[in-house]
Parts: structure tokens; sequence; C-alpha cells
């Protein structure tokens, strides 16, 4: 019994002194190296000009934006675009895209350096008509792309997955726009 005792005593004894051994060795290696540092998770940014029609409706303004970099050129489009349907910071400025209007999907197709941009039906449904207000619509998106994505040769316009004879009865949108061709 008394044997047992004496053996408890020394585990606990070790126990406790490998304890204050590992304690001391971590404090050193603390000491000598320093708390680790901690670095910013910093979000890579892309400067984007992003087009809207001037206050007196006879030419563009441009804003410059910052947007995360995207992983995939669909997903960059998608952010550089979200920023034109936010609308223009400059209340002189003025938005052609209908209110509620989203961007669903976007795709690329490198073979012929098509883009193809799926709107939700507020993009048609909700836009106010006229041939001005057509004129803008596009001419800020094919503005906007060609500025940031140099790659694009075509623009087409989908809503909901389909093609669109046009987004308010003005301007063909039934096949993709030349980028370079656009007035």
């Amino acid at each position: 019994m008394i044997g047992t005792k004496i053996g408890k005593s020394i585990a606990i004894a070790l126990t406790v002194l490998a304890v204050v051994v590992a304690a001391a060795y971590l404090v050193q290696r603390f000491r000598a190296k320093g708390p680790a540092e901690v670095q910013p998770v910093s979000e890579e940014m892309r400067a984007v000009t992003i087009f809207f029609g001037n206050h007196e409706a006879d030419g563009f303004a441009s804003e410059t934006r910052e947007v995360p970099v995207a992983q995939g050129f669909e997903a960059q489009v998608k952010l550089v675009l979200a920023e034109l349907i936010k609308g223009s910071h400059d209340s002189d400025n003025i938005s052609a895209i209908p209110q509620g209007t989203e961007l669903i999907q976007v795709f690329w197709v490198e073979d012929t350096q098509t883009l193809l941009l799926d709107f939700n039906k507020a993009f048609t449904a909700n836009h106010p008509g006229g041939s001005t207000g057509e004129y803008y619509t596009i001419s800020n998106i094919i503005k906007t792309v060609s500025a940031n994505f140099p790659q694009v040769a075509r623009v087409q316009f989908l809503v909901e997955g389909n093609t669109i004879e046009s987004i308010a009865g003005h301007y063909e949108a039934d096949r993709p726009i030349e980028v370079k061709k656009w007035r």
C-alpha cells in the first residue's frame, strides 16, 4: 500500500515536471520567433470603366469603379456589368438599364469571341421604350464591355435563356451585335 502511494506521487510529480518543461520550451520558442504575424487577407481589386448616358442625352459619361478580381472570365464580366446595373454614382448621368434588371448568366464563346448576356424579363418588360432609350441601353452595355474586355468582338442579348428580337422594338437583337460596328 505504501508502494502504491509513493508510485502515484512519483507519477504526479513526473507529469507536473513534464508540463512545466513543455511550457518552458513553448515560451522559449514563442520569444525567439515572436508572435505569428497575422496577414490581412486582401482581395485583389481591378479598376473598370462603366458607361452611362450624359445628362443632356447626347453622349456618354464614364465612371471608374473598383471591382474584385474574379476567377474566370464570365464571373469577371458579371461583376463589371453588375456595377452598370447598379447605376451611376453621379446624379447627372443617366442609366438606361431598366429597373429590376438582373444579369442571370454570362456565357463566353471563345471561338467566335461572342459574349452572351442572359438577363431576367425586367430587361425588356420594364424598358421605358423609345429609340433613344433603347440605343442607350445597348450602347451602355456594349461600351462597358468593350472598354473592359477588348477580346469581345460580339455581344448577344438573351432574356431568360432565349434570344429576343429587340429590347424595345427599335434595334435588332436577335443575333450578336458586332462591338466595333455598333454606332
